[in-house]
């Protein structure tokens, strides 16, 4: 098996809606440290995006993947690397020992620089910020009949652009929520709905609506009428409209 090289570096990640800072780099001392799933959505947009109030400038453009790292005894990390929008396009499986990785990886709370061989070759880094899954639904009033709504519950997102759509025919929505730096300065968490199946919508797809919160937030909703839909933060004892019918049943 051919050895693996990376190198991981760490910043600040943007944790309120105020000016992005960045403070110095923390050494990787615990493997709970960088366990759980990342995304680098935030990076891809910002050299994607159609709009220059928001655009960066690279010489290389990144391509979107997503982790998620684990834990394989005390003394080594799994990272599951997968592409694309949801993570859905699994690409590699790859291992490291504690030995082996404590010089090259850095590591705070939320954010992840990846820069080495194989999938990371840019000369900038990669930028991965850490995702929080959300459970939500989406509802959609049956016009065609009177207090009638089409209900589809249970989904689980993230906020580093993951998407749920409603899976009923005839009807085209999709649910976005995503963490992004608005105007390059200005971090926020987004709950946008665009009129087309999830496939379709790409990374410079205009919403028919959206909402804002601040970052940290742990519920966001929005309700046009036309399509509604609600998302909360799955932690211990996290309560939405999902966790209410369950009980119910």
């Amino acid at each position: 098996m051919r050895k693996q090289v990376l190198v991981l570096c760490v910043i600040l990640a943007c944790t309120s809606c105020k000016e992005v800072a960045q403070e110095e780099t923390a050494t990787l001392t615990d493997q709970a440290e960088v366990t759980g799933q990342w995304d680098n959505f935030l990076q891809y947009w910002q050299e994607n995006t159609g709009d220059d109030i928001h655009r960066v400038e690279v010489n290389e453009k990144h391509s979107h993947y997503h982790l998620n790292i684990s834990e394989q005894g005390k003394d080594s990390i799994e990272v599951t690397i997968s592409k694309g929008r949801n993570g859905k396009d699994f690409v590699e499986k790859m291992k490291f020992s504690k030995e082996d990785s404590k010089e090259a990886i850095r590591v705070d709370a939320d954010t992840l620089f990846v820069l080495g061989l194989e999938h990371f070759e840019n000369m900038t880094p990669y930028r991965f910020m850490r995702a929080r899954t959300f459970s939500g639904w989406l509802e959609y009033p049956m016009q065609q009949y009177q207090d009638s709504v089409y209900r589809l519950g249970n989904l689980e997102i993230h906020d580093q652009g993951g998407m749920a759509e409603i899976d009923i025919e005839g009807v085209q929505y999709t649910a976005e929520l995503t963490q992004l730096v608005y105007g390059k300065r200005l971090a926020i968490m987004k709950l946008a709905i665009y009129d087309m199946p999830l496939d379709s919508v790409k990374i410079n797809s205009k919403s028919i609506s959206y909402t804002w919160v601040n970052p940290e937030a742990k519920r966001i909703g929005i309700n046009l009428r036309k399509i509604i839909t609600g998302w909360t933060l799955i932690e211990p004892g996290f309560q939405n409209q999902n966790t209410w019918r369950k009980k119910k049943e």
